[in-house]
């Protein structure tokens, strides 16, 4: 609801279809609306209408500015849009009183410049709400699929979700982890804001076992296990080009149980 791709698509929808339905329509209601003296009813449209495209791109900016600050429910979106409809009735209201030369009072041209656009807007605003709602659902059903694990940061915020089994290992770095993983025939990396105690139970839901302090590793790309003449012992994955992760004795039987 509050990404770019979603907020231009508001951007190029809202506007354009006013603009269409008027002046194909000509419904009687923005016909008494738009007919001042002395202006056609094209030329008041086209000034509406880019009324309608500065208040939809400002407030869609400030959309997106402030989304990362606060969680933007669907009632706090349905009240934003209210909003947005009550801002472009004012300054509709605003440019139809002058025209008429104060002929009416502003707050009557306000009233029905809401009324007119309510009824005109809602269709816009509904299909787009709800495509973008059957497009939260499809999102939602992938992100509570077991198959896949989430990765959230420290603040539980989803970051990354993917098939258990094209994750080769999680490795620990300061105050990050960074997620090594198969995407197709390359190896990604993904660096994550978060511990290795916090994932500890996403990696035993998924089969990922604790090798050292430092690495959660997949057993699934485990080529073999080697201990060199000082005893110490890696994991060579089975992925090349891939240094080998070192495993700790405290964990080796554990993992020497799953090859």
């Amino acid at each position: 609801m509050t990404s770019l791709r979603s907020n231009l698509s508001y951007l190029a929808t809202l506007p354009v279809f006013w603009l269409c339905f008027v002046l194909l329509y000509q419904p009687q209601m923005w016909v008494t609306i738009l007919n001042t003296p002395g202006s056609t009813i094209n030329f008041n449209a086209t000034i509406i209408f880019c009324i309608l495209l500065g208040v939809v791109l400002i407030s869609r900016g400030i959309l997106l500015a402030v989304h990362r600050t606060f969680t933007m429910t669907w009632a706090k979106m349905i009240i934003w849009q209210l909003s947005e409809l009550f801002v472009m009735s004012m300054f509709t209201a605003l440019y139809i009183t002058l025209m008429f030369h104060g002929e009416f009072a502003y707050f009557y041209i306000v009233g029905k410049s809401l009324y007119a656009l309510l009824l005109t807007m809602i269709y816009p605003y509904l299909a787009l709400n709800l495509a973008y709602a059957y497009a939260g659902k499809v999102v939602d059903d992938s992100v509570y699929d077991d198959s896949l694990m989430r990765f959230v940061d420290n603040t539980q915020k989803l970051k990354l979700m993917i098939a258990s089994s094209a994750v080769l290992y999680v490795e620990a770095d300061e105050n990050h982890v960074h997620i090594r993983y198969l995407e197709g025939e390359r190896i990604k990396d993904y660096p994550l804001r978060a511990s290795m105690k916090s994932l500890e139970e996403l990696m035993l839901k998924h089969g990922l076992l604790r090798c050292q302090r430092s690495y959660y590793i997949n057993p699934q790309h485990i080529k073999v296990l080697r201990r060199d003449k000082e005893g110490m012992i890696s994991a060579e994955l089975n992925q090349p080009n891939l240094k080998p992760i070192p495993v700790s004795p405290k964990y080796y039987d554990a993992l020497a149980k799953w090859l």
